[in-house]
């Protein structure tokens, strides 16, 4: 009878192909008892797997939120938000020691299930654990194929078409063989997602189901519409108990929470300050006994901010460029303040301070250096409760003028302290996810039994829930006012939004100014004709809903919409060849090419596996860069 250590080396060469350290595959499955497969469950690889999946602090700030926030733009950063991957962190990331690991031990739980199935030592519960080891492999795979593009499925490498395909037909199968009348206990303490609850698991790979069939919208419509109809008839996601998600905790290990780290600061980006700033026609949450954050409102849509273009970068397609709003927006999505805090305001529920090492610093005021031929005097404009965004990138020599502002984490609003002490679940698939991916099928005419406005607007009211801000919903459903990229709440609402006057200061001067404040062009989207329809309201609402938990499914859409429009990083000097192909002279544009689309395979494949590698370059149709084009995301 076989020992699991040799079905275990025999399911997934993943490992062996995407890392140099091929003895640590070795040194994972081998067991003091070389155990038969009488001896061992399904669970136990499968928990590992899950485990893992979480990412401890190492991998979690290489990957969660130096690669996928980044492309995201859930945070300030440039990086990889540059095309600069560090190619160490994916040699990182695809060892044993992380996703090629998560993928060997859900592929042993698999081999397992499989094997006792067959030889009859099957337990009552070992088929339902079998479908969802399933699930959750066709999660891990798909993840790969999302970043890397063609990945290894049984030790050969596939294309990112032939990897969707598995993924859809795994979850399809796997959630037809689930039987729900088995006594899943076994699996209470080894299933960190539902305890073993098997409707939770047909509920999740419907869902899941329905997001890897979307994603294959632009370039596979009619396989796209085929696999998301049948999905659709099934039960999804749909209830806050319905959430997949895993609780983290306090510590240093695979469950400490994934944005814990307190060098992080997690700022706010300019693409969800763009988003959130105006929209939805919400005042300001300011506590009522602050008579200063009281003074500090300013309507965004009547007041732009301090204009200091020597100092803040131009180059830019960010249509606030230049300016710095020294004050609070009268006006703001309401689940902007529960995700990141005010600056100088130390609200108990909100306020986080990475600075741990300086535990009451509070923002204040910022000093402007003097620029040479430009600016003789030193500036200093007010931080605090001033709510405003600047975009990262090459900022050439006005980061050395501007060093006080842009380098005080305190200056900005930063993710909020619910996300940052491992109290919380990671969320991996939720309500508000189901709902936006219904409302877009249905905007396309997809059987998916009801309307595109319904499911979008219980999309919003799943997120507002989620985050406390449901007694605001109503009123924000129905607002016409437009965020700072020219969308509105309102799903009949489809005028696009107009150039207009707006009163700005002159940072050194001093003198108020009128400009004309006109809205991006995202050309990638409809070549720039539309920034308030159907779909540009969906995926809006899609992306704040996502923040903070969803940034690789938040990059997803962008790469395979262009939506929701994401800023050029600044380019005050132009960007190397390893970098996205973005120049002072392009700046202004928007283009495809200037937004990361995969991270490359680790360099030690090549020598390791040549044909391997060779063979996944191939399928990938391009060279191994960050600029390479995926297959379902070529348009």
């Amino acid at each position: 009878m076989k020992s699991y250590k040799t079905i275990a080396a025999g399911v997934s060469l993943f490992a062996v192909l995407m890392t140099t350290a091929c003895s640590d595959f070795e040194d994972l499955n081998r067991n003091p008892r070389d155990a038969s497969i009488t001896d061992v469950k399904v669970e136990y690889f499968l928990n590992k797997s899950i485990m893992g999946a979480q990412q401890d602090p190492h991998i979690a700030e290489r990957m969660f939120i130096l690669t996928w926030k980044y492309a995201a733009r859930f945070e300030r950063g440039s990086g990889f938000a540059l095309g600069s991957d560090n190619n160490g962190w994916m040699t990182d990331y695809c060892s044993v020691n992380y996703a090629g690991g998560w993928l060997n031990n859900v592929n042993t739980a698999v081999a397992i299930g499989e094997e006792q199935l067959a030889t009859g030592t099957a337990l009552p519960h070992t088929r339902n654990a079998l479908q969802i080891a399933r699930i959750w492999r066709a999660e891990m795979y798909a993840q790969l194929a999302c970043g890397f593009g063609p990945a290894p499925i049984n030790g050969e490498y596939k294309s990112e078409k032939e990897v969707f395909y598995f993924v859809l037909s795994e979850l399809k199968d796997a959630a037809t063989q689930l039987d729900p009348a088995v006594d899943m206990s076994a699996l209470a303490d080894l299933d960190a997602f539902y305890g073993g609850n098997v409707r939770q698991w047909i509920k999740y790979a419907h869902s899941l189901r329905m997001r890897y069939a979307m994603l294959l919208s632009e370039v596979d419509p009619a396989k796209a519409k085929e696999e998301f109809e049948d999905a659709a008839k099934g039960d999804k996601i749909l209830l806050p108990e319905d959430i997949a998600r895993v609780a983290e905790k306090d510590g240093w290990d695979e469950l400490t929470g994934v944005m814990t780290r307190s060098w992080n600061a997690q700022t706010i980006s300019v693409t969800f300050n763009n988003l959130v700033v105006g929209l939805g026609g919400q005042a300001f949450d300011v506590p009522a006994d602050s008579v200063q954050m009281k003074a500090a409102l300013k309507d965004p849509q009547t007041y732009l901010g301090v204009y200091l273009d020597k100092h803040l970068p131009l180059t830019t397609n960010d249509p606030c460029a230049g300016y710095f709003f020294d004050a609070l927006p009268s006006k703001i999505d309401p689940r902007a303040t529960k995700l990141f805090n005010v600056p100088g305001y130390r609200d108990p529920a909100v306020y986080y301070d990475p600075d741990i090492a300086k535990p009451d610093e509070l923002a204040s005021t910022a000093k402007l250096y003097p620029v040479p031929d430009a600016v003789t005097d030193t500036i200093e404009i007010k931080t605090r409760f001033a709510w405003s965004a600047w975009v990262a990138g090459t900022w050439d020599r006005k980061a050395g003028y501007s060093t006080d502002l842009i380098g005080t984490n305190a200056n900005y609003p930063r993710l909020s302290k619910a996300y940052r002490y491992s109290t919380n679940k990671r969320v991996w698939f939720a309500p508000w996810e189901t709902n936006f991916l219904l409302a877009e099928a249905a905007l396309y005419g997809w059987a998916v039994g009801g309307d595109a406005k319904s499911f979008y607007e219980a999309g919003i009211r799943a997120s507002f829930e989620y985050l406390g801000v449901a007694g605001k919903v109503d009123a924000y459903l129905t607002s016409r006012d437009y965020n700072r990229v020219g969308t509105s709440v309102d799903f009949d609402h489809t005028t696009e939004a107009t150039p207009f006057s707006i009163q700005y200061i002159d940072g050194y001067t001093g003198e108020s100014k009128t400009a004309t404040y006109h809205y991006p062009v995202n050309s990638i989207y409809k070549g720039g004709t539309a920034n308030n329809d159907h779909l540009a309201k969906i995926i809006t609402q899609k992306y704040l809903a996502f923040v903070p938990w969803q940034p690789l499914d938040a990059w997803n859409d962008q790469r395979r919409l262009g939506l929701p429009f994401m800023e050029n990083q600044a380019v005050e000097t132009d960007y190397s060849q390893a970098q996205v192909p973005l120049t002072k002279g392009t700046a202004k544009e928007c283009r495809l090419e200037f937004y990361p689309k995969r991270y490359r395979y680790p360099t030690g494949l090549g020598s390791v596996n040549p044909a391997g590698y060779a063979q996944a370059i191939q399928l990938l149709g391009g060279p191994d860069k960050t600029t390479t084009p995926l297959w379902w995301s070529k348009r």
